[in-house]
């Protein structure tokens, strides 16, 4: 007689049970093919050995258990230490009344991963849409409140504050909205300016641990660009460059630099290409430089050589440079990374 077990292992679509410390206690074949691991293997183990610890399926796990109901997200990346590769799983999530929770997880369709999954940064804006919202109230409600009476030397700390909380939730709203990265809204902007608001939050975040010196070319028009997603963009760059040099040297440094470039390759909607002006913008640090096992996958979603980290901010890079018809290039060896990412400028209409 076919028993219940029978049938979860016919399953046609991977099944994942955890209990309530998310300690793994069953997975269907499909689960263990999926996953890397054999039942045997994972049986007890916690998820965050198996999976990336700041995965979005944990975020998931979150949500329903405080919905105490089905959560369903598709197209979500997932990737683990024992996966040769990353997947995109759609997920449905069912809590159980021993507070264990069975997931169940089923190839993506194509249509949803192509760009690199674009649409499982938009599901993870939706799902994390509120709860991020709620506490930049707060510190935004904090920072008025400390600016009534703060002192000439503390004003530009709180501007700071005020201006990364407004972005932060724009940025959440417009994912939250299903707006993609690879949907930006352009207008004109003077790219010394985004760089400055940029380079002052993180001298803030990391205030007299890193040095970042400025080489700019004051000559440069503005550009046509999403200022939201092109300061997501310089911003991610520049702070791994931080992390990096703060973490394996002494004397850490950064140097950003705009230049103009003369010979910059755009592609057309047709596949051909032209040359056109760009603008340069090359961020530099003397960190340890990136391996060369990882330089190849770098730009992929949840792929980091930071320890713990996965790298969710290079992918974004990639597909908003992608969007503006720019791109990015790559140096790097021991003691020196240069970061460069080019920016083309509107033809000039000739008279």
């Amino acid at each position: 007689m076919m028993t219940a077990l029978d049938l979860v292992g016919l399953a046609p679509f991977a099944l994942l049970g955890l209990d309530e410390r998310r300690r793994v206690t069953a997975a269907n074949p499909e689960a263990q093919a999926f996953l890397g691991h054999s039942e045997r293997a994972m049986y007890r183990k916690p998820l965050s050995e198996i999976l990336f610890h700041d995965s979005p399926v944990f975020d998931l796990i979150d949500k329903a258990m405080a919905l105490q109901g089905d959560v369903s997200a598709h197209a979500i990346p997932v990737n683990g230490p024992s996966l040769r590769a990353q997947r995109v799983l759609d997920l449905r999530l069912r809590p159980l009344h021993d507070g264990g929770i069975v997931i169940g997880m089923i190839e993506a369709s194509e249509t949803a991963v192509v760009n690199n999954n674009p649409a499982g940064v938009a599901a993870f804006g939706r799902i994390l849409g509120h709860e991020v919202k709620n506490p930049l109230a707060g510190i935004s409600g904090a920072a008025q409140l400390l600016s009534r009476n703060a002192r000439d030397d503390q004003s530009a700390m709180i501007d700071i504050i005020q201006s990364e909380t407004r972005r932060i939730e724009r940025l959440v709203s417009r994912l939250s909205a299903f707006e993609l990265f690879s949907a930006p809204v352009k207008e004109a902007l003077n790219i010394h300016e985004l760089l400055d608001r940029v380079i002052a939050a993180e001298e803030a975040a990391h205030r007299g641990k890193v040095s970042i010196i400025r080489l700019y070319d004051p000559s440069l028009p503005e550009i046509m660009a999403d200022q939201d997603h092109l300061h997501e963009a310089v911003q991610n760059i520049l702070r791994n460059a931080v992390e990096a040099t703060i973490s394996h040297t002494q004397s850490p440094q950064i140097q950003v630099e705009t230049a103009f470039e003369t010979s910059f390759a755009i592609a057309g909607k047709d596949g051909s290409e032209r040359l056109g002006r760009a603008i340069r913008v090359t961020i530099e640090d003397n960190g340890p430089g990136v391996p060369p096992e990882k330089k190849a996958r770098m730009f992929d979603m949840f792929m980091s050589s930071k320890s713990g980290g996965r790298g969710l901010g290079l992918s974004v890079v990639n597909e908003i440079m992608s969007a503006h018809n720019g791109r990015i290039k790559v140096d790097s060896k021991p003691g020196l990374t240069r970061f460069s990412i080019f920016l083309p400028l509107p033809r000039t209409k000739k008279s």
